[in-house]
């Protein structure tokens, strides 16, 4: 029985088949955990809301670019 060595690439596709096999990683993923609520069991057909922290910072986020934007084109009149 020879030992076979695996190649750099080889086990890098390896690992990248392993990675799409398992839907529960991956960066799309841990961004969706982070800024969405928790995904209810009894009723996974339901879309995710955003946490309310986010929707509160990107609300305010839009109000004080708005007012930045207003300010800039507004000439004094």
């Amino acid at each position: 029985m020879a030992i076979e060595y695996q190649t750099v690439p080889r086990m890098y596709e390896r690992l990248q088949v392993m990675i799409r096999q398992r839907k529960g990683t991956g960066f799309r993923r841990a961004v969706a955990d982070t800024t969405l609520q928790p995904r209810n069991p009894f009723e996974p057909s339901t879309k995710r809301r955003p946490k309310i922290g986010l929707a509160l910072a990107a609300g305010l986020v839009l109000v004080v670019a708005a007012i930045f934007v207003f300010f800039s084109f507004h000439h004094g009149r």
